[in-house]
């Protein structure tokens, strides 16, 4: 099957990642991967075209998004404190559960924040998976926070009382901890949660450009989003390795962090299990406008104004 990337974003991330959905196809493909993910920032623009794409390449087309995450949304959260969490479609039901959740967080959201609450989830999920991790999680901003482990812990049974334990995962970033010092804490963290409460955990490095060559054009990207240019020494400058890894680079970067063997098939497998579940369908080729009835005051004129003209003629 090959490595499943759950967990990645598009040139749809507008200038955060570069990678239009071809491209992430081509190298999914290049890679001999049977499915991919595409999961951008705040909406599900690029999801049409991916999902033809992957098609034609027969390779399993997963739709996510990621989105901001908090209690609720009528608190007032600074925006730096607003975590993420990225949302999978099991299927044709749950891909319109996406859309009404992206809509909701987009119309909620704070300046380029859009966010989501618990009331939302319980209102509008269908068939969806979510996945937790990262430093820019939610789980990742409480633990940055040295928020208690207790809180924590509430607010993640109560995601799964509302969309079920099963598709509630954990998420190890697969990122060097001598490159990205930051992650060892929010990694560590999320595994003894996940242990304590017997959760499943998957794996990503979170990609945000195809190749590893394009590294560079996403910094651009990133300068030109911020107003600044490449030569500013203020400009964004990612650590860590953000292209569309295949499995041994996941592996090399897990042990070098000291995971155990054991374990490090375990999270890959998993990513294989939820790759399984989904079997996500797009009708196209369809007209899906809605069919409104002429008002009968507005017939009647119309058909008025028809006699008016054989009059004339």
């Amino acid at each position: 099957m090959g490595f499943v990337h759950l967990h990645g974003h598009s040139t749809f991330s507008f200038l955060e990642a570069i990678g239009k959905p071809a491209a992430i196809v081509n190298k999914a493909k290049e890679l001999w991967m049977s499915a991919i993910a595409i999961t951008d920032y705040n909406g599900m623009y690029g999801m049409v075209k991916f999902y033809q794409l992957a098609k034609d390449a027969w390779i399993k087309p997963i739709i996510g998004v990621e989105l901001g995450f908090v209690m609720d949304v009528n608190s007032q959260i600074p925006e730096q404190q607003i975590g993420n969490i990225v949302i999978i479609a099991k299927s044709k039901e749950g891909y319109q559960s996406l859309m009404e959740l992206t809509s909701f967080a987009n119309k909620e959201g704070i300046k380029w924040k859009s966010k989501i609450d618990l009331q939302a989830l319980r209102t509008l999920w269908r068939e969806i998976i979510c996945l937790f991790g990262g430093t820019n999680s939610w789980v990742g901003k409480m633990i940055a926070l040295d928020e208690k482990e207790s809180k924590i812990l509430e607010t993640i049974h109560l995601i799964q009382d509302i969309l079920g334990k099963e598709n509630v995962y954990m998420e190890i970033i697969a990122q060097d901890y001598n490159e990205v010092s930051e992650a060892k804490k929010t990694n560590d963290s999320i595994i003894a949660l996940a242990e304590k409460e017997d959760i499943w955990c998957v794996v990503n490095n979170n990609y945000f450009y195809p190749s590893a060559s394009d590294r560079q054009a996403r910094e651009v990207a990133l300068a030109i989003k911020d107003g600044l240019k490449i030569y500013d020494e203020s400009r964004r400058k990612p650590k860590g390795k953000f292209h569309i890894m295949n499995e041994d680079e996941i592996k090399e970067i897990l042990e070098n962090n000291g995971f155990e063997k054991k374990m490090i098939h375990r999270l890959i497998e998993t990513n294989e299990h939820i790759a399984d579940q989904i079997h996500t369908e797009i009708d196209l080729n369809q007209t899906l406008f809605p069919n409104y009835e002429t008002p009968e005051d507005v017939k009647k004129l119309y058909e008025a104004y028809q006699d008016d003209l054989v009059v004339k003629e």
